[in-house]
């Protein structure tokens, strides 16, 4: 039995898709025997140092404050809590390599762990997420970064095992010199049974509980940051709704506290275009699978997008979506058929899609059994568990995964790892 040990820059009660996978995952994971512990970074002291959430151990170390800076920081607390903890698990799966990939490495090997590497966003492995979306994007520091990522990626491919979300991402390993039998595509998962379609009698009645118009209802969820398309978003909308009047545009979560936070911008532009009575903002909910029930399209318009559990989440809905042709929201959207996709940061092409989704009833139930059927195929959080399961005990106890003549399933015999004894 593998004991593993996510480490991560935020857990919960920080609101997100990656977030919500390791707590989806972890818990899984320990009510199936497996112990999970998650080593994150403790932002705000009112946090407990350490705690059980749904049977995982958590804990937190300093230092609080702005993730920005708070997530570099962190690292030697971080390494120093996995050598204290070094006794209570068998695995490390690094989630996001862009602060923790290099040390958690490090201090995996230090401590004779087998190392999983899992980047958060795409990116990651060729140096373009350290500077997309600011001015240094295409210029002399970007240049300079990559060439010390591509560096620091001839160290990373010493790992046991690289997980990627997205076929992207899987590109960007195999590109970086990541060997390929070491590299698995796994998508996050979600839980099918919780994210269901409703029955119209449903709709409505999860309509009436929250207090939702009666109307053809957009909805978008994740965090309110830059980045998210958020901006396109309300822009596209202002021009749907000029054309449908029963249009209302639901936003599902906060920016609060959280760096790069749009959503006081988005409440002004709202405001001045006098879309205020046709746009909700719901703030942070539990319950988002309620919402997205009640809902009839889906919005994602992120320009940069590891691959969206949110998106996920609303395919397994039954919800069609119209999303950006980016990163790896083209793993979730089969373009045609479960939904529609347009180029990153046309407000133009969004409305067009949208609006023309909302006016065909019958293509938007279409393209929802198309999306609820693409869900069950590719990402139940089931058979997501039963995969990490399988990638944990192929890689434990680490030389053994990586002895001569040892064969991963489905391929030839891998050499020896650099950092085992051949």
């Amino acid at each position: 039995m593998s004991r593993v040990l996510f480490l991560t820059e935020s857990f919960h009660p920080v609101l997100g898709g990656g977030e919500g996978h390791i707590r989806s995952l972890g818990s899984r994971l320990a009510a199936s025997g497996t112990p999970a512990t998650v080593v994150t970074r403790r932002g705000d002291a009112a946090w407990p140092a350490e705690e059980a959430i749904d049977g995982i151990r958590v804990r937190r170390v300093p230092p609080g404050g702005p993730a920005r800076v708070g997530k570099y920081l962190m690292v030697p607390a971080a390494l120093a809590a996995l050598f204290r903890g070094r006794g209570g698990f068998d695995v490390l799966v690094v989630r996001g390599t862009r602060v923790l990939g290099l040390p958690g490495l490090v201090a995996g090997r230090a401590l004779g762990k087998a190392v999983v590497l899992q980047p958060e966003v795409n990116g990651e492995m060729t140096g373009e997420a350290y500077t997309w979306g600011t001015r240094h994007a295409g210029g002399a520091l970007d240049r300079a970064v990559r060439l010390g990522t591509a560096a620091r990626n001839r160290w990373m491919r010493d790992a046991d095992a690289f997980v990627a979300m997205s076929r992207q991402i899987q590109r960007e390993f195999l590109s970086a010199g990541a060997p390929p039998h070491r590299v698995a595509l796994i998508p996050h998962g979600v839980d099918t049974a919780r994210f269901r379609p409703a029955a119209p009698e449903e709709r409505r009645a999860l309509r009436a509980r929250l207090a939702l118009p009666d109307g053809l209802l957009v909805a978008w969820s994740g965090r309110l940051l830059r980045g998210k398309g958020l901006e396109i978003l309300v822009e596209a909308f202002a021009r749907v709704a000029g054309s449908e009047p029963r249009a209302h545009l639901l936003l599902l979560g906060s920016g609060a506290g959280q760096a790069l936070s749009i959503e006081d911008d988005l409440r002004r532009r709202v405001a001045a275009s006098g879309l205020g009575p046709r746009v909700t903002f719901a703030g942070r909910v539990e319950d988002v699978e309620s919402w997205l029930r009640a809902s009839d399209v889906f919005a994602f318009p992120s320009e940069f997008e590891g691959l969206g559990i949110s998106l996920v989440e609303a395919a397994a809905c039954g919800l069609p979506a119209v999303g950006s042709r980016t990163g790896g929201i083209v793993d979730v959207i089969d373009g045609g058929r479960s939904g529609l996709l347009f180029p990153p940061g046309d407000a133009a092409a969004l409305a067009a899609a949208l609006g023309g989704l909302l006016a065909d009833p019958g293509r938007r139930a279409a393209m929802g059994e198309a999306a609820r059927r693409l869900a069950l195929r590719r990402f139940d959080a089931e058979d997501n568990l039963d995969r990490y399961r399988a990638l944990f005990g192929e890689v434990t106890p680490r030389c053994g995964a990586c002895s001569p003549g040892r064969a991963p399933r489905g391929g030839a015999a891998p050499p020896p790892s650099p950092g085992c004894p051949s």
